[in-house]
C-alpha cells in the first residue's frame, strides 16, 4: 500500500475500530523474515468470538488476521505479494510454536483478508474463489485451507452489518455509507469513525494537487467535515464560557467569601452577557447581600 492520505486513513481507521478488542493491533506491520515487507494491519484478537459492534468486520477478525486494503482493483503483483506475506507470517507462526512446543490447530493460524473496491469476474474466476451463503454478497474465499478471502466492497449489501466496510469504498458507495453513519446515534464507535474521516478531509485539503479520486472523497465527506468543524467551534466556545464562569466564581469567593451550592449553580446558569455584567458589578461587592441584591436585578 502506498502512503497516500486515503491509505493512512484506512490503516488508522481499522486500527481505531479494532483496538478495543485487540491483544495486539499494528499498522504497517514489518514482517519478521525475508525481504522488507509490510502488512497494512496486523490484528491479534483478545478472544475467538465475533465482535457484534463491528458487524461483518467483527466476524472477519475472530482469528489472528492480516488486513490488506486497496484503493484500486487488485493486480496480479498485488495478489502474489499478499500471498507471500501470509506465507511468511504462517511460517514464523509455526517456528514460534515449535520453539515453544505448542500445538497449533488449523483455526488458530493467521488468515488474510484483501479489501478491494471492485473485482472483475475474470479476477474472481482466476482465483477460483468460493462464495458462502452465510456471508452473502461481496465475500469470497480461496478455500478454507488457504485461509484467504476477498471483500469486494462495492458488492456488499447496504445493511448495517456492512457499514464499516463500505466506508472504505469509493464514489457513491462511500457517500451512501457516510450518510448512514451520520444518522447513527452518538456512540464511541461513531465518534471514532467521524474523527478519522475528518482527519482524511483535512489531509486532502492541505494537498496542492489532488487526483480525481481524492476530489470525489472530499466531496463525499464535505458535509461531515463541516459538521465536525462546527462542532469543534461550538465545543471551543463552550470551553471558553466554562473558563469564564470558573473565573467569576473564584473572584466572587475572594470578594464575599465561600459561596453556597445554590449561588454557584446560579452563576453557572447565567448567560454570557450576564456573566460579563457580573464581572463588572462584583468589583463593588462587600458582602453576600450585595451579590443577592445584584441577582434580584436580573430576575
Amino acid at each position: 500500500m502506498t502512503n497516500t492520505p486515503h491509505d493512512q486513513f484506512a490503516k488508522q481507521y481499522l486500527k481505531g475500530m479494532l483496538s478495543p478488542f485487540a491483544k495486539e493491533v499494528i499498522i504497517s506491520y514489518e514482517l519478521p523474515v525475508g525481504e522488507a515487507q509490510q502488512v497494512d494491519v496486523w490484528f491479534m484478537p483478545k478472544s475467538r468470538q465475533p465482535i457484534p459492534e463491528l458487524g461483518r468486520l467483527g466476524e472477519m477478525t475472530i482469528a489472528p488476521t492480516l488486513l490488506e486494503v486497496f484503493r484500486n482493483p487488485l493486480s496480479d503483483d498485488d495478489l502474489f505479494s499478499c500471498i507471500e506475506k501470509l506465507c511468511k507470517v504462517r511460517g514464523e507462526w509455526k517456528r514460534t510454536a515449535k520453539r515453544e512446543k505448542l500445538k497449533i490447530q488449523q483455526p488458530d493460524y493467521p488468515q488474510l483478508w484483501m479489501i478491494v473496491p471492485t473485482a472483475s469476474q475474470e479476477r474472481l474466476r482466476g482465483c477460483n474463489v468460493l462464495s458462502k451463503e452465510e456471508w452473502g454478497d461481496g465475500f469470497f474465499f480461496m478455500g478454507d485451507t488457504l485461509r484467504m478471502g476477498f471483500v469486494v466492497v462495492h458488492q456488499l449489501p447496504v445493511v448495517p452489518e456492512t457499514l464499516l466496510l463500505r466506508l472504505l469504498g469509493k464514489g457513491s458507495v462511500q457517500r451512501q455509507a457516510i450518510s448512514e453513519l451520520l444518522e447513527l446515534p452518538e456512540q464511541p464507535l461513531r465518534t471514532m469513525v467521524l474523527e478519522n474521516l475528518t482527519k482524511l478531509q483535512i489531509m486532502l485539503k492541505k494537498r496542492t494537487t489532488r487526483t480525481q479520486d481524492e476530489q470525489d472523497v472530499m466531496l463525499n465527506i464535505d458535509t461531515l467535515y463541516e459538521e465536525w468543524r462546527n462542532q469543534a467551534i461550538q465545543e471551543g466556545r463552550q470551553e471558553e464560557q466554562s473558563r469564564q464562569r470558573s473565573l467569576i466564581l473564584r473572584l466572587l469567593t475572594r470578594r464575599i467569601g465561600v459561596l453556597s451550592d445554590e449561588w454557584c449553580d446560579r452563576v453557572r446558569s447565567l448567560s454570557m452577557e450576564q456573566i460579563e455584567l457580573l464581572g463588572e458589578a462584583l468589583l463593588d461587592f462587600q458582602v453576600g447581600e450585595d451579590f443577592r441584591a445584584w441577582l434580584a436585578t436580573i430576575d
